[in-house]
């Protein structure tokens, strides 16, 4: 009886990495005591007991052996992840990540034609900024913006909780007090100026595999968030806005799709189904403001609804070495006036819905790539969501707009790609009837070409040629050239 504890204990010891040391010798020492134990058997059984404590000292954790790291104790240890620096303290994992991008941009001096040249395009975020006597200058960070991101993960109660608070920066001065755009307003390019801090990510989530996930606080928007993620201008310039005083971002937003923003809200996500996940919530309501364009939208600064927002996603590999995502995304919301807009015929309390659609799909075929994708909205407004979607009457204008993009990995160092954008924003009859605006925002186009180079696993070198193309509604064009170079450092 004694040989056959003595092979079930070994068995133990060496199978089930669960057991607690102490508990096992207390149970050694109580067989002992009874006399279970011979005296050759407890001596066999301690000795085994150093070998495997020893071993066990002396081997990485389960991280480590992974190659991610070194233990420091049995409950801590820090371990380098597939992306940031992560911290494991007791049953909380503590990840660190972000990134530094900052580029070299010369924009060169815009040209005008027709009506442009005597009032400009007026609307969304085009030529602001841009000298038509002048080339410009700046090292300014690019579409991204340098980040910091803390997420905290852990499981209680079968359930996964996660934290994450993440702090965006241009590191170029801000113009305080400029614009109603806060961290993302204008520059200001005189000494002693300081850059703003943009704390675009604070939320939480709570879920499981098999029932789907919710967050509350604020994170990125359902209509348009793809698509931003998958423009290659992510990681590059862009248009850069005000090159001369940048304050906040540069960007490819305007040309192709409307910015989905970041924005406070309460979402669910279902578990996957096959590579298939729904996506539903309700966001804080933003205002219809006629922010560019003065007179030429209404103003509705009244909520009594919240902001809707759904997507349907799909992500599989449909054949060896091909991947494809596939999505679609809405937004709907209701605004009422408040009588406060200059030159409004609105009366006060009437209410408006605004709405739009989207869709894309992004192909990876080996190391080529391709992106198609497309929106429409009808008082969503254009560039921004709700920025001029209205007239001051309150009748809805049109919006639509497509992206398309290809590139190409050689030696999955170095990526060469091109893609082009256009946006439009459609007058309705009163503009065309009662308040015409011969220089209202028609369309805005960008074509871009661009490179990068990935030199480490931390640092990408990359170059952008970029030519955007602005018209008003009387056909007057604004054109602006632009070529950056510069690095993105991400952990």
């Amino acid at each position: 009886m004694a040989r056959t504890l003595f092979c079930c204990l070994v068995g133990a010891g060496v199978m089930a990495n669960a057991a607690r040391a102490d508990t096992t010798d207390d149970l050694i020492e109580q067989l002992k005591a009874k006399g279970i134990l011979s005296r050759g058997d407890y001596q066999k059984l301690k000795q085994r007991r150093a070998v495997e404590a020893k071993r066990k000292s002396a081997e990485p954790s389960r991280q480590a052996v992974a190659g991610k790291g070194a233990p420091i104790s049995a409950d801590r240890y820090i371990t380098a992840l597939d992306k940031g620096v992560g911290v494991r303290v007791g049953d909380v994992d503590v990840k660190i990540s972000g990134g530094i991008d900052y580029f070299s941009v010369e924009q060169f001096k815009g040209q005008t034609t027709g009506t442009a040249t005597a009032g400009g395009v007026v609307g969304g975020l085009v030529n602001i900024g841009t000298s038509i006597y002048n080339n410009s200058n700046s090292i300014r960070g690019g579409m991204l913006g340098s980040s910091l991101v803390v997420s905290l993960a852990t499981n209680q109660m079968g359930y996964d909780i996660g934290a994450t608070f993440g702090a965006y920066s241009v590191g170029t001065n801000i113009n305080v007090g400029a614009s109603p755009f806060n961290a993302n307003s204008f520059g200001y390019a005189t000494a002693l100026g300081t850059p703003a801090i943009d704390m675009r990510q604070i939320f939480g989530t709570i879920g499981a595999p098999d029932v789907g996930t919710i967050k509350i606080g604020r994170d990125l928007g359902f209509f348009g968030g793809d698509v931003i993620l998958y423009d290659a201008m992510l990681l590059g310039v862009g248009l850069p806005f005000r090159n001369s005083q940048p304050g906040f971002t540069s960007g490819h937003i305007g040309s192709g799709y409307v910015y989905a923003d970041w924005i406070p809200q309460i979402s669910y996500t279902t578990p996957t189904f096959y590579g298939l996940t729904a996506s539903v919530g309700i966001f804080t309501p933003y205002d219809q403001l006629a922010v560019f364009t003065g007179t030429d939208s209404g103003n509705l600064t009244a909520h009594d609804q919240p902001m809707f927002q759904a997507r349907l996603r799909y992500t599989g590999e449909i054949a060896p070495a091909v991947k494809l995502t596939a999505w679609t995304a809405g937004i709907t919301e209701q605004q009422r006036s408040e009588g406060f807009g200059v030159g409004d015929a609105l009366p006060v309390g009437q209410a408006i819905r605004a709405s739009a659609i989207d869709g894309g799909l992004k192909l990876d075929v080996g190391d080529a790539s391709f992106l198609g994708y497309g929106y429409y909205g009808n008082g969503l407004g254009t560039s921004v969501l709700f920025f001029d979607g209205i007239s001051p009457n309150g009748q809805k204008r049109d919006s639509y707009g497509w992206l398309t993009q290809g590139s190409y990995t050689f030696f999955d160092k170095l990526t060469l790609g091109a893609n082009y954008g256009i946006s439009y924003l459609q007058a309705n009859s009163y503009d065309a009837t009662q308040n015409y605006d011969a220089y209202m925002l028609r369309s805005y186009e960008s074509y871009v070409a661009f490179a990068r180079y990935q030199l480490t696993s931390w640092v990408m070198l990359e170059a952008n040629l970029f030519r955007g193309i602005a018209r008003n509604q009387s056909g007057g064009t604004f054109s602006s050239n632009a070529l950056a170079v510069g690095t993105l450092f991400s952990f």
